[in-house]
């Protein structure tokens, strides 16, 4: 018998081993000094030899059990230098111990390995938030039984510790390095910055990958801004860029992890998110209160309108204007009045209501950042919070745990960032596969349904609807119409506004600014637009970030490259096709053993060829994995090993359990409240003995015949209490 290899060997000896039922192992292999190659080697039965004896044995509790016989199984090789092959030189096939039966064959250690693929699925699994035991099953069922998998639940607990391990190998700053390293090698477009302080340790981290800045080139006119906190191990605070996609759904632009919340850190975030985005500027920035965070976004992001969260002012107004009727009248000051007059008016009425001013003064000399009537104009995609951030922020607690290391976290953020681009996707087919109901078959109707999304389309055909029920009258100035429409609520009300269009430039000009504020016309404007005879949709008022199309078109990162949202998406499109041909394959075969031989010789011949035109072309194979599995083999420069996080000093949460009242009641009495009743005793104990039921049936006739015979301190308490008439509950002594 001859090989071309050890590796080839190997391979027969295992082979040989899982069909007899004996594990193995590799006792030796002799190599050559100047060139490395194996000169002879042995393998042999796992059960060869015997376990070393220990002078620390006589103190173990609980010994191991044994494992090795002194088995004499073995195949030995040796290289034929004139011929260049292996020949066995020794060859011992009798076993001195009982062998495996078939149906454990799966379980013997030297047959049980986690290929690349089993690696992927696992990951993916625990990604998914899936425990191993589930997934393990799962993968069991999927292959016929837990016999034909070749993995245990154990060695894929293993595999998963020792996958952490290995990501955290280089520290957490230096292993976050090689994340976004990594991430920056599968899409040259992935963005990450990191600041550093004086000491060389990484304060604060920005990152973005390619899909969010295609999604803020499209998308990045209206933005918020929020931080939450609890989601990482070092309690840092961690902000993210939302926005509305073309669904009104939330889409991400960029998320960063600060070590505090000065305008330093803010001004320095904002300037690099600018830079990650090309420069380009949002229209309109929403944020809480924090002042550091207002003043970061004013020498920032100097082409945007500022905002104000109306949610954190309401709660804030909660505070300190207690009256539910002041509190009405600031809400209608917030979001009803349209002018400004109307809001001053209110508003020094709701100042000589309240007596401490100091908030109200404060918050009005904001007021263009929160007050309708002065964002008129503003383009806000009719947003008036950060709620799209506090939505996130409660999406991101039920994944993102204080407890994860920083990889953890990243991989956790990737999961939820993900679910929403599936939402997006799941909108997308629903919008081709559906067609939204038209209410009146009119031209402009139809060419918006084509254009607009269907939720988006949803909101012009209502305001086409308004427009119907609208009564336009031209005014004395020219091109000039005051439009009314009545309101078809539980009170009737009639709503006016006034009107400038231009039939020639088919432009209309509302006073209420609907348009301005939202991008979308508004009844008033449609009704002018009827009334001037024009029928179809002008192309100014169609805006492409609402439309079907607004995804079209490239986009440059900021070194001038065309960015690809995947760049492996090919390779996976060809990765799923092949599989999916092979387990067509294998399904239709497994039945029948000529074909699954057959199979299996013909991949054989196919495996060399296929290596053999890839030496050819000297291409890397890649495997279907790769792209998702991080190759933790990278080395990492001394740079990145000797980088740190900078450490915040966190508030350690205490792991212990709450106490029941039922563990409070089985406590230990404090010295204080034994010496009380020790007291109290004393003091009554002569009464002890005058207690009869004659006595105690004088106050109340339930009292002996529910204590009976006094058989615990708490009873002789309360007897005593009773006797004495004193109104206390004892079970507030314990």
């Amino acid at each position: 018998m001859k090989f071309q290899s050890v590796e080839e060997a190997w391979i027969f000896w295992e082979a040989y081993a899982s069909r007899t039922g004996f594990e193995v192992r590799k006792r030796y292999t002799n190599k050559r000094k100047f060139d490395g190659k194996a000169r002879s080697c042995r393998y042999v039965c796992a059960k060869e030899g015997h376990r070393k004896e220990d002078k620390r044995d006589h103190l173990t509790k609980c010994p191991r059990a044994e494992t090795r016989c002194g088995c004499e199984v073995r195949m030995s090789l040796a290289l034929d230098q004139e011929l260049g092959y292996y020949k066995v030189t020794d060859l011992v096939l009798e076993h001195n111990h009982i062998l495996h039966t078939p149906e454990t064959f799966h379980l013997m250690v030297s047959q049980r390995k986690i290929s690349k693929l089993q690696a992927f699925e696992i990951e993916a699994a625990h990604n998914s938030g899936i425990s191993p035991k589930d997934a393990h099953e799962l993968a069991s069922i999927q292959v016929g039984g837990s016999f034909n998998l070749s993995y245990t639940c154990r060695d894929q607990r293993n595999y998963l510790r020792t996958k952490r391990q290995s990501e955290m190998a280089h520290g957490e700053a230096g292993s976050m390095l090689k994340y976004f390293e990594d991430k920056t090698k599968e899409n040259p477009s992935f963005q990450y910055v990191l600041q550093k302080d004086c000491d060389g340790q990484i304060a604060n981290i920005f990152w973005a990958d390619a899909k969010m800045v295609i999604d803020y080139a499209h998308f990045g006119d209206v933005i918020t801004f929020d931080t939450t906190f609890g989601t990482n191990k070092e309690s840092r605070p961690f902000g993210v860029f939302v926005g509305f996609n073309h669904f009104r759904e939330m889409v991400i632009f960029g998320a960063s992890l600060m070590y505090d919340e000065t305008f330093a850190s803010f001004h320095w975030l904002f300037d690099t998110f600018l830079k990650a985005h090309n420069g380009k500027q949002p229209k309109t920035v929403f944020t809480d209160q924090d002042s550091a965070m207002g003043k970061a976004v004013e020498q920032v992001f100097t082409e945007a309108w500022h905002g104000l969260c109306t949610f954190h002012i309401s709660q804030n107004a909660l505070k300190h204007l207690h009256e539910k009727e002041i509190l009405k009248d600031f809400s209608a000051c917030m979001f009803e009045y349209a002018d400004q007059t109307t809001f001053e008016d209110a508003f020094n009425t709701i100042r000589s209501k309240v007596e401490k001013q100091t908030w109200l003064d404060s918050i009005y000399k904001l007021k263009e950042k929160w007050a309708a009537c002065f964002m008129k104009d503003i383009f806000t995609l009719g947003m008036r919070s950060t709620q799209l951030s506090e939505s996130l922020n409660s999406d991101l607690k039920e994944y993102l745990k204080s407890n994860l290391d920083i990889i953890r976290f990243l991989k956790q953020f990737e999961r939820v960032v993900q679910g929403k681009r599936n939402k997006e996707l799941d909108s997308t087919f629903d919008s081709r596969k559906k067609f939204p109901r038209i209410k009146m078959r009119t031209s402009m109707l139809l060419e918006a349904s084509k254009l607009y999304t269907p939720i988006i389309f949803e909101v012009f055909q209502d305001e086409y609807e308004r427009s119907m029920r609208a009564c336009s009258r031209l005014l004395d100035e020219p091109n000039k119409y005051r439009v009314t429409i009545e309101n078809l609520d539980q009170k009737p009300t009639f709503e006016e506004c006034e009107v400038i269009g231009n039939p020639l430039e088919q432009s209309v000009i509302c006073t209420c600014s609907q348009f301005s504020r939202i991008g979308i016309l508004c009844g008033h404007a449609l009704k002018v637009l009827d009334s001037m005879n024009i029928k179809t949709l002008p192309t100014q008022y169609i805006l492409k970030r609402w439309t079907r199309e607004a995804r079209h078109g490239t986009i440059q990162d900021n070194h001038g490259r065309n960015i690809t949202e995947n760049p492996m998406l090919d390779s996976m499109l060809r990765s799923r096709l092949l599989s999916h041909k092979f387990h067509s394959l294998t399904d239709q075969v497994a039945g029948s053993l000529d074909c699954c031989l057959l199979i299996d010789s013909t991949l054989d011949i196919l495996i060399k060829q296929v290596e053999e035109k890839m030496h050819a072309c000297r291409i890397t194979l890649e495997d279907p994995c790769a792209g998702h599995i991080t190759n933790t083999n990278v080395e990492v420069s001394n740079d990145l090993m000797g980088i740190r996080l900078k450490k915040k000093e966190v508030r350690t949460s205490t792991s212990r359990r709450k106490r029941t009242w039922l563990d409070k009641k089985r406590m230990p009495r404090k010295k204080n409240e034994s010496n009380m009743l020790t007291a109290l005793v004393s003091k009554n104990d002569s009464l002890t003995a005058q207690i009869t039921s004659d006595s105690c049936s004088r106050y109340n006739n339930t009292s002996v015949e529910e204590y009976g015979v006094i058989s615990s301190f708490t009873q002789l308490v309360t007897v005593i209490l009773l006797y004495l008439n004193v109104q206390f509950d004892v079970s507030e002594l314990f």
